[in-house]
């Protein structure tokens, strides 16, 4: 009776080491990712291996000194500078890694406060026009602009060279770029996108989106972002639309304020003058970065917003939806319809009389970003996990919509995760989105 019991418990065992092995085999080797086949890989993520988790990608455009001519003049050529935010396992100051289209790696810089101290928060995604450097943070964006030393350059520039210097420098010398303000983002600012090219928005200005994190339960969001779409689909996040002031060098924020100045409307302070939100955008769950870009075998003036939809371990999803049909006047509704009250900026007031109110706008619409809608949703990619933020390349000269490049960056390749993750993404990918 006793060996026969031994048996049985050592079938057992082996039995739960089979299915578990089977089940390791499945989860590591058995997905394809038919569609990240098509992906290209473009460079190194950098910081891995000192303990970076990688969260927000942009890129902005750049001159670098390519030899000299004959006369000994340096010769300068363009080039796609990629910015990539992290914060640190060990709690050390976040950074900024620099990596250039043509000459490669650069370096990295590290963020400091207004104050002063070291910036060791879980910064988010980040976006940059050259003037100025957008950062989410909490439920703020941090602004930076070009310090004093290179007030005749910009912040894009003061990053290039301090980050290339660092290379050179111990810890304790490393050169760093300071915030210069910041402001209530009215969300988790968990990504940001800057867009410069009317081609693909039908504008003619560009535009900052600053937008959030939905995850049920441990990444809750406000009551008064839980829309239902037209297909009853319920989203939990917005997504807000900024106007870029790209012509008021003084403005602290660059982007385009409540009132044009504050003197003009004494109802509102310097102080309070904050960005002024144009849109409102309802999102799906679990977005961790957006991109625009066009899409092949469309016209060039057909452009496709795309969302890196990730949580944990399951496979990452970019969802290309199409931006035309987002921005119909049929796909909104205004924010007061759809809560009976006025939308809210946080921490801002304005006087009236010898009070002060919260400075609400009975303006703003909302927009659907409809997952369940067929003539919206044009593609889904399914890639590996741990998809964070994007950004587009365009071709110098190019007039062609389709030949946009969305770049994707990863964070399982980092120390934090890629013991468990089934694929340890270590590059940035681009990808072209296709129609269906």
């Amino acid at each position: 009776m006793k060996h026969k019991k031994l048996f049985i418990s050592l079938t057992a065992v082996a039995a739960a080491f089979v299915f578990f092995g089977i089940f390791l085999l499945i989860w590591y080797v058995g997905d394809h990712y038919n569609d990240f086949r098509r992906f290209k890989q473009e460079f190194a993520i950098e910081g891995l291996d000192d303990g970076a988790v990688p969260q927000g990608l942009a890129t902005h455009y750049a001159d670098y000194v390519d030899g000299v001519d004959a006369n000994g003049r340096p010769i300068t050529k363009r080039q796609q500078y990629f910015l990539q935010s992290a914060y640190m396992t060990d709690d050390s100051p976040s950074r900024i890694y620099v990596t250039a289209s043509v000459t490669g790696y650069v370096g990295y810089v590290t963020m400091v406060n207004l104050d002063g101290t070291p910036h060791v928060g879980h910064v988010g995604g980040i976006a940059t026009n050259g003037a100025r450097l957008w950062v989410g943070y909490d439920d703020n964006v941090l602004v930076v602009k070009a310090s004093e030393e290179y007030k005749n350059e910009n912040i894009l520039r003061e990053i290039i060279d301090k980050a290339s210097k660092n290379n050179d420098l111990e810890d304790s010398e490393k050169l760093t770029i300071q915030v210069t303000t910041s402001f209530k983002a009215n969300c988790n600012a968990a990504f940001l996108y800057y867009y410069d090219d009317s081609r693909y928005t039908g504008t003619t200005y560009d535009r900052l989106y600053v937008g959030e994190f939905y995850r049920k339960g441990n990444y809750e969001t406000e009551e008064g972002h839980h829309v239902k779409t037209p297909s009853e689909y319920k989203n939990y996040a917005f997504m807000y639309e900024y106007n870029v002031d790209g012509n008021n060098s003084q403005n602290p924020y660059g982007l385009t304020r409540l009132v044009s100045n504050s003197e003009d409307d004494k109802t509102i302070t310097e102080e309070n003058n904050v960005p002024k939100i144009q849109k409102i955008f309802s999102l799906p769950e679990k977005i961790q970065g957006i991109a625009f870009s066009g899409r092949t075998g469309y016209s060039t003036n057909d452009g496709l917003l795309v969302l890196s939809q990730s949580y944990g371990l399951s496979n990452s999803h970019l969802l290309c939806f199409d931006w035309g049909k987002i921005n119909q006047s049929s796909n909104r509704t205004q924010y007061t319809k759809l809560f009976d009250y006025s939308f809210t900026y946080k921490d801002v007031y304005i006087k009236v009389g010898d009070k002060q109110s919260p400075y609400s706008d009975n303006s703003l619409y909302v927009y659907y970003v409809d997952k369940r809608s067929k003539d919206m949703l044009v593609k889904d990619y399914s890639v590996p996990s741990m998809s964070e933020g994007m950004c587009v390349v365009t071709p110098y000269g190019s007039n062609n919509v389709a030949s946009t490049r969305v770049y994707v960056l990863f964070e399982s390749g980092c120390k934090k995760y890629n013991l468990f993750t089934r694929e340890s993404i270590k590059h940035v990918y681009s990808f072209i989105p296709s129609a269906r």
